[in-house]
């Protein structure tokens, strides 16, 4: 009877131990079937954002001249190479970019697909340069690579910032500042790993700090962002010396270009005194309006403005709150005990982080008079390009920091999935209102094209003031005619006024057409004639017919 027992017994130990070791077993199965899920979905989604973004930015780009380039085109056509070079506008120095435009203006008669092309090259190189330290991290699993690539290729192309990358004048300045700034944290760490020699690549560091400082004004923040990431990294003194020097050096000189604030548009704010007593508020809700859009914009469209009046401010505030905080848990820590070279993925992460924060700050001081006067001014989609990235690089220090968690790792897995899928809506929005910008503004063009001041249409096709803006615009368009530039260039103005019989040598036929339109506005031409705006579609057996009609 107790030979029975005690076999029972053994029995019920061996069942329960091999019972553990199938659930042990089942759990392991489970972990790599779910990995391998994530990793499948993280390609797929970044993949297919990727193309998305390509394509958004490609059908909603500026075709035409537009904003601050009226001014800025204005003055590039009646002075120097050098001199346009070296001309500050509204506080920023464009010296690196105006080579663009002046190649674009000499040798693309102004057409503005190339500089799309170049912008769009540079925002591709600087997502390069931000991967590459992810992808050379030891510390992190492949997991962790492709959902920081994710969420990389997410806050570099959604469409929330197609203010400026939609636009390849402002895309060219803005990923100037950026792929130089990437430059600079990649070969920081370079240093910091005594990989290669220190001073041939601090050299390279400087120059890259030097072409994002003259990009740009918010390019100067590159130099203490190096400064506190070489502090970070445990560099020589001589070399954080020569990060000071060359940083003075460019506020040195930045301050003794020569300004031209006569050429900036009228500003009714200009002069008002900062509020320094708010500066964080500011901050605050600069850094969480890309959260609030990208929330709000789940809802229907009818419904968005009210809740936008109603609470944008607050909930930017109370966000960006939550992000400053975070981002100060993430990065003093590491700066103090000046440990910041352990992961790559991190390294990258904390880097972004200080640096927009930086850049936003000084958008901040800068602005501060403005945004008291116009509060909604501080969510303007104009600063996403930064405000963006800030999220990228808390993101990616949490996707660093969740791998020697464990608890803490599906979660953030989690979280780096539902990214795209939480910012999709707007970045559709934003596909189809930029589409609708780009008919308004081609319009628009037609119009000059035709020699008729449409005062509604043209000023705000352009994104511009009224008053005094309108005369810019149409000076600038003068000068365009004459030199046969962007809207000018394919010669349609040449038509106007021929009598159709002495049109293409007499070689054409009537074609029957069929189709609607209507007179939307009564305008006048620059000779004071009648004119009309006129919409509506033409087609020729169901094809459409080429827009030049």
């Amino acid at each position: 009877m107790r030979g029975a027992r005690w076999l029972a017994l053994v029995f019920r130990r061996i069942l329960g131990a091999q019972l553990a070791g199938w659930a042990v077993y089942a759990m392991h199965k489970f972990a790599l079937v779910a990995e391998r899920a994530a990793q499948m979905c993280a390609t797929l989604a970044a993949f297919a954002f990727l193309v998305s973004g390509v394509v958004y930015l490609y059908l909603g780009r500026w075709t035409v001249t537009h904003q601050d380039y009226w001014w800025i085109y204005d003055f590039y056509l009646n002075h120097s190479l050098i001199e346009s070079a070296l001309l500050t506008y509204a506080h920023h120095s464009l010296f690196f970019p105006s080579f663009l435009s002046q190649v674009d203006l000499r040798f693309f008669h102004g057409n503005q697909l190339p500089l799309f092309l170049v912008g769009l090259a540079l925002l591709l190189i600087t997502v390069g340069l931000l991967l590459v330290p992810v992808w050379r991290d030891k510390t992190v699993g492949l997991t962790a690579k492709i959902l920081a690539t994710l969420v990389v290729i997410v806050g570099n192309f959604w469409m929330a910032r197609a203010f400026i990358t939609a636009s390849g004048v402002y895309n060219c300045e803005n990923s100037l500042v950026m792929a130089g700034a990437a430059l600079g944290f990649l070969l920081l760490q370079i240093i910091g790993r005594r990989l290669a020699p220190v001073l041939p690549v601090a050299a390279i560091v400087v120059l890259a700090g030097f072409i994002a400082s003259f990009s740009q004004s918010t390019g100067l923040a590159i130099w203490p962002t190096l400064l506190l990431l070489a502090w970070g990294l445990r560099l020589p003194k001589y070399f954080l010396g020569m990060m000071a020097a060359a940083g003075l050096t460019a506020v040195i000189i930045f301050v003794l270009l020569p300004g031209h604030d006569w050429l900036s548009p009228p500003d009714p704010l200009k002069g008002l005194p900062s509020v320094s007593y708010v500066t964080v508020i500011w901050l605050c809700r600069l850094l969480g309006a890309p959260i609030f859009v990208a929330i709000f914009s789940w809802w229907p469209d009818k419904f968005y403005r009210p809740m936008v009046e109603s609470s944008e401010l607050a909930l930017c505030t109370a966000v960006g709150g939550v992000g400053l905080a975070l981002a100060t848990l993430a990065v003093l820590p590491q700066i103090i005990r000046r440990n910041v070279n352990k992961s790559s993925l991190e390294w990258t992460g904390l880097a972004l982080i200080v640096f927009t924060l930086f850049v936003t700050s000084l958008i901040v001081t800068g602005r501060a008079g403005v945004f008291h006067a116009r509060p909604f001014e501080v969510v303007a989609s104009r600063f996403f390009f930064w405000s963006t990235l800030f999220w990228t690089g808390l993101l990616l220090v949490a996707i660093a920091r969740a791998q020697s968690k464990q608890w803490l790792r599906w979660p953030v897995y989690l979280v780096a999935l539902a990214v795209p899928i939480l910012v999709f809506p707007a970045h559709y929005k934003n596909a189809v209102w930029w589409r609708n910008i780009r008919w308004n503004a081609e319009s628009a063009a037609a119009s000059l094209v035709n020699g008729v001041r449409d005062d509604q249409l043209i000023p705000d096709a352009a994104f511009l003031a009224a008053g005094s803006g309108r005369e810019q615009l149409y000076r600038t368009a003068r000068q365009f005619r004459a030199r046969r530039l962007d809207m000018f260039a394919d010669g349609l103005q040449d038509w106007i006024g021929l009598s159709e019989a002495n049109l293409f040598g007499g070689r054409h036929e009537p074609e029957g057409l069929k189709g609607q339109c209507r007179v939307a506005a009564l305008v006048q031409c620059d000779n004071g004639a009648p004119a009309a705006r006129v919409f509506g579609q033409a087609s020729k057996h169901g094809q459409s017919i080429p827009k030049t009609l």
